[in-house]
């Protein structure tokens, strides 16, 4: 196929509200040694691409940048020390890094952050599964190491991490008590939590027996607060902010806050999980890349239940 000189891309010029995502005419980018070029299919909207449009993760790094960090395409291209992947590959993963983004045409990215998409995982799918999913499988077993039989507290059971955790919790043979609220809670309980609470109604953290595991996407209070139906040897993952370390120790806990990571082995895992109908994500819809801003919008208001996903072909 012939590649273009330019493509579509959203993208910031400075940091702020959606209102700062605008699609524009840029340059395709040149590919690395290590690097593939993938023709964009979909690009999910996630958590990190809304504070990346904020403050550039407290200004690590500078506008202009073009949002996005999964995505699932093809391969038009690739660099001279390319081995795993050819031309015409159909892939997904997400970027190691965010200073190229994927909310785009075409992007650059490096062989390690992809694998091959199966046959049976559509392009809308495949997108939405690497960010969300990996966090979710890596709270739960790289970091959790949630063990056969134990208790583990989900919050934000019904959101993009939270109802992939409880499928792949209940996969994994843990007790899952799913912690949402309305029509997210629904969600959640439609994968078989062992136990499930509107937090909205009940205290949640007063009305559970101790467990084993707490996977907290959520953050603010309910973080710390959490560290009270641990007991000795229990952990805590937080993926937003900091957890109290001393206070978890004190109570022979664990407290660790995860930075997710690209890990080819355990997205190929997930995506058997998937092509099995074992495990199912969630997509609430689907925009052209052109409404990028509203699908930031959309996502601040927090009123959508499941995940974004943006199509550049449409």
């Amino acid at each position: 196929m012939t590649i273009p000189a330019t493509m579509p891309a959203a993208r910031i010029h400075a940091f702020g509200g959606p209102e700062q995502l605008a699609v524009e005419d840029v340059d395709v980018p040149q590919i690395g040694d290590d690097e593939v070029l993938v023709e964009v299919h979909a690009a999910s909207v996630n958590g990190a691409d809304l504070e990346l449009r904020r403050t550039g993760f407290d200004g690590y790094f500078q506008p202009p940048l073009t949002l996005g960090v999964d995505l699932s395409g093809v391969v038009v291209a690739i660099g001279r020390q390319v081995e795993r992947l050819a031309v015409g590959d159909a892939v997904h993963g997400r970027r190691s890094s965010a200073d190229r983004g994927t909310y785009s045409a075409y992007a650059a990215v490096p062989e390690d952050d992809l694998v091959r998409k199966p046959d049976a995982l559509d392009h809308v799918v495949a997108a939405a599964v690497p960010v969300v999913g990996l966090a979710a499988w890596q709270a739960l077993v790289d970091v959790g190491h949630l063990a056969r039989g134990e208790r583990v507290l989900i919050h934000g059971a019904g959101g993009g991490v939270g109802h992939l955790a409880v499928q792949f919790a209940h996969h994994l043979g843990g007790y899952v008590v799913a912690s949402d609220t309305g029509a997210a809670l629904d969600r959640a309980r439609a994968f078989g939590p062992s136990e499930s609470y509107d937090f909205r109604e009940v205290d949640v953290l007063a009305e559970i027996a101790l467990v084993e595991l707490v996977v907290d996407p959520v953050g603010g209070p309910v973080t710390n607060a959490s560290l009270g139906v641990l007991g000795s040897g229990g952990r805590l993952v937080t993926l937003v902010g900091d957890p109290d370390v001393a206070a978890a120790r004190s109570r022979g806990a664990n407290a660790t806050s995860l930075d997710s990571w690209m890990d080819r082995d355990a997205l190929t895992r997930i995506d058997r999980l998937i092509e099995a109908g074992e495990v199912v994500v969630d997509v609430a819809e689907v925009l052209p890349l052109t409404e990028a801003r509203r699908a930031h919008e959309l996502a601040e208001a927090g009123e959508v239940q499941g995940k974004l996903v943006l199509d550049p072909r449409r």
